[in-house]
């Protein structure tokens, strides 16, 4: 159908054909992360559409929206209904999301509102702080530099941090994903996130996650960062997709159209391609001047190492019983030499609780087998 495509300052912000994709990758994956999300804020938004995936949560009981824009909000209102439409979701007492009741909307300057709110020590009640604080305020643009505050001022990201709950989330869209020919992210045009995950370290919170998302219609893969103020939280981050599908089928209020999904495009297994990041931002990560030493352990391969080749390896049928058919070695192949390492392009993760299982086994057979 017909195309709605939203600029400002000339530079491409959303579109119709690919908001729903956009959004649903900012928003549900922070929502799940987080057990029992009941308050949210909303750093920018002005489409609406941001508001409109969250309100579709059933924990929810507020969404606070701090956006500087209000001219944006009016003509997103007018000429982009379906950016903000309520209509489509059950549970929502409104036809624009703008009017939720949930929704308590603010025309102020977003630093200005966490600073005054949140800044200084953190003496603030649980009650007055967030569970989840999703940023939908930066230029989408990473050459095209508007919120550059974010980056240098520390003062406000702190304000994030205090403004949490201490089981809270935080979650930021980076821009146009790296390819694996971009510099280090301290370096270049990514050098302002790299700011940013200093100064949200600094800050104090424990875990952060890079995600990508590609469909939308931004002609080119779309980045998020998403973190944690406690480590031990991050298990959620890693539920299977049956969880995640199930999860999700509890706290989503059902869509208002018949045979339409209240959500389009993520899901379970979309949840589990977000849960480790690409290739290209494990490599840029690694070519910063100050990587962790697993990049020098892990990543890449030792061109002086010994690497069999795929005719030290052949397809038969298992000499024992009932084994059925697998993969042998057809010749001797030394202890500690790699397998086919020249050709393999794909990284090879283990889940945190996988390598925990891992280490209580290795730390049992050293006791047992000494």
């Amino acid at each position: 159908g017909r195309n709605k495509v939203l600029f400002l300052d000339g530079v491409q912000q959303s579109s119709l054909h690919g908001e729903a994709a956009y959004h649903e990758a900012l928003v549900h994956p922070a929502m799940v992360a987080h057990a029992n999300p009941r308050r949210v804020a909303i750093i920018g938004g002005g489409e609406g559409a941001t508001l409109r995936e969250i309100l579709k949560h059933r924990t929810v009981d507020e969404v606070m929206m701090v956006e500087i824009d209000e001219e944006l909000v009016e003509l997103c209102r007018e000429h982009l209904p379906e950016w903000s439409d309520c209509r489509i979701v059950e549970g929502s007492d409104a036809d624009s999301c703008f009017d939720d009741s949930r929704t308590s909307l603010m025309f102020e300057d977003a630093f200005q509102w966490f600073g005054d709110a949140f800044g200084g020590e953190d003496e603030n009640k649980d009650d007055d702080k967030f569970d989840v604080i999703i940023m939908d305020a930066l230029d989408t643009d990473r050459f095209v530099t508007i919120v550059d505050g974010l980056y240098k001022d520390n003062d406000f990201v702190d304000s994030l941090y205090n403004g949490l709950t201490k089981d809270g989330v935080y979650v930021v869209q980076l821009g146009e994903s790296d390819s694996l020919q971009d510099p280090s992210l301290d370096m270049g045009p990514a050098r302002d996130t790299a700011h940013m995950i200093n100064a949200l370290q600094n800050a104090g919170f424990e875990s952060m996650h890079i995600y990508d998302e590609g469909h939308s219609h931004f002609g080119a893969p779309w980045s998020y960062l998403v973190c944690f103020k406690d480590s031990k939280l991050r298990s959620r981050w890693y539920q299977t997709a049956a969880e995640i599908d199930l999860k999700l089928h509890e706290r989503l209020h059902r869509s208002t159209s018949i045979g339409k999904p209240v959500l389009l495009y993520f899901d379970g297994p979309t949840m589990i391609s977000y849960q480790l990041p690409s290739k290209a931002q494990q490599t840029i990560y690694c070519r910063g001047e100050d990587g962790p030493w697993e990049c020098n352990e892990y990543v890449g391969i030792d061109p002086e190492a010994v690497n069999m080749p795929m005719s030290h390896l052949e397809v038969r049928k298992s000499t024992i019983p009932n084994g059925g058919r697998g993969l042998f070695a057809a010749q001797d192949i030394p202890e500690g030499a790699g397998l086919l390492m020249n050709i393999a392009i794909q990284s090879f993760h283990i889940l945190p609780s996988t390598w925990s299982v891992i280490e209580n086994l290795r730390e049992w057979s050293y006791k047992n087998y000494d």
